[in-house]
C-alpha cells in the first residue's frame, strides 16, 4: 500500500492543477474569494456557535465539578 501513496498524491496534485487550469474554475474560485473579501465578518455565524458550545461545555464542567465536590465532602 505505500508503494501506491506518492502515485496517488502525485495524481491527485496535478488534478487539482489541471482543475484550476480552466477559466471557468478560476472564475468561480475568484467569485469566491471576492465574496469572502467584500463580507463584513465571513466566519461571525461560525465563531458565535463555538463560544455558544464552549460556554455550555464550562457550565457542564462547572456542574460536574459541584457534584464531585459535594461526593467528597
Amino acid at each position: 500500500m505505500k508503494n501506491w501513496f506518492a502515485p496517488l498524491a502525485i495524481l491527485g496534485v496535478s488534478g487539482l492543477g489541471l482543475a484550476c487550469a480552466s477559466t471557468r474554475v478560476q472564475a468561480r474560485m475568484r467569485d469566491v474569494f471576492d465574496q469572502l473579501a467584500h463580507s463584513k465578518d465571513p466566519f461571525g455565524d461560525i465563531n458565535k456557535f463555538f463560544d455558544e458550545q464552549l460556554r455550555n461545555i464550562q457550565h457542564t464542567l462547572d456542574l460536574l465539578a459541584e457534584a464531585l465536590g459535594e461526593q467528597e465532602a
